[in-house]
C-alpha cells in the first residue's frame, strides 16, 4: 500500500500539501487560505461566463427552433421539410447544453457554501476539496471543447443533412443544413469559456498565487509645482 496524506487544519507555521495532480512543490508552501480565495474568485468568475454562454445559445438555438417551425406552414409543402428538419437540428443545439452542462456552474456555488461554512483557518480537506472541484471543472471545460464534441457535431449535421436529402430529395438543402448547423455548433465549441483550465494551469504553478498579493499596490511619486510652493505627489494605486 502507498502511502496515506492524513490532511489536518491547517496552523501558523504549517502546509496544506496540493492533491492537484502536476502542481509544484512550492504550491503547498503557501498560505491555505491565499490559495483557496484564488480557487473561489476564479471558479467564481468562470462559472458567471459559463452561465451568460449558456444562456446565450439556448436562447439562440430555441429562437432558431421556433422560428422554422412558425415559418414552415407559410412556404409551399415540397419546401417545408427544410424548416422542420433545420428545427430538428435546432433542437440537438439545446439538447447538447441541457446533456452535458459546464461543470464549473455545479461547482463554484459547491466551493462557495463549502467555503462560507469555515470557521478559523483554512481546514486542509477543504482546501482539498476546493483543488478537486478546480480539477473536475477544468476537465469539463477540456472534454467539452475536444475532438470527440467536434466530431459528434459533424456527424448529428451530416445525418440532418442526409434526413432532408434521402427522404425528401432537397439535397441543395440538405447541404445548406448540415453547413449551418455544422458552422454553429463550431462556433459554440470555440466560444466555450475556459477559465478553469487556465485557473488551474496557474495554480499547479504556483506563480500567480505568489504575485497575487504582491501586484495589488502600485506608487509613484512626482514633483509637484506651483507658482508660490513646490512639493511632493503621492500616488497609491490598489
Amino acid at each position: 500500500m502507498g502511502d496515506r496524506i492524513i490532511l489536518q487544519p491547517w496552523r501558523q507555521g504549517e502546509c496544506c500539501p496540493s492533491v492537484a495532480r502536476g502542481a509544484s512543490a512550492a504550491v503547498g508552501e503557501l498560505e491555505p487560505s491565499r490559495r483557496l480565495a484564488f480557487i473561489q474568485s476564479h471558479l467564481h468568475e468562470d462559472a458567471r461566463r459559463a452561465r451568460i454562454w449558456t444562456g446565450a445559445w439556448g436562447a439562440s438555438y430555441s429562437v432558431l427552433t421556433l422560428g422554422q417551425l412558425t415559418l414552415a406552414p407559410l412556404f409551399a409543402p415540397a419546401e417545408q421539410p427544410d424548416f422542420y428538419v433545420g428545427a430538428i437540428s435546432s433542437v440537438g443545439g439545446v439538447a447538447a447544453l441541457l446533456a452535458v452542462p459546464l461543470a464549473v456552474m455545479e461547482d463554484s456555488p459547491t466551493l462557495d457554501a463549502l467555503a462560507a461554512r469555515q470557521q478559523g483557518p483554512v481546514d486542509c480537506e477543504v482546501l482539498a476539496e476546493a483543488e478537486r472541484l478546480l480539477v473536475r471543472s477544468a476537465r469539463s471545460e477540456e472534454e467539452g471543447r475536444s475532438w470527440v464534441m467536434h466530431g459528434a457535431n459533424v456527424l448529428y449535421n451530416v445525418l440532418t443533412g442526409l434526413v432532408l436529402g434521402l427522404f425528401f430529395d432537397r439535397w441543395p438543402s440538405a447541404a445548406i443544413t448540415a453547413a449551418t448547423g455544422w458552422l454553429l455548433g463550431e462556433v459554440m465549441i470555440l466560444t466555450q469559456p475556459t477559465g478553469a483550465q487556465d485557473a488551474l494551469r496557474a495554480y499547479r504553478e504556483g506563480k500567480a498565487l505568489s504575485e497575487e498579493g504582491q501586484a495589488a499596490l502600485d506608487w509613484h511619486v512626482s514633483v509637484a509645482m506651483a507658482p508660490h510652493h513646490v512639493g511632493l505627489r503621492l500616488r497609491l494605486a490598489f
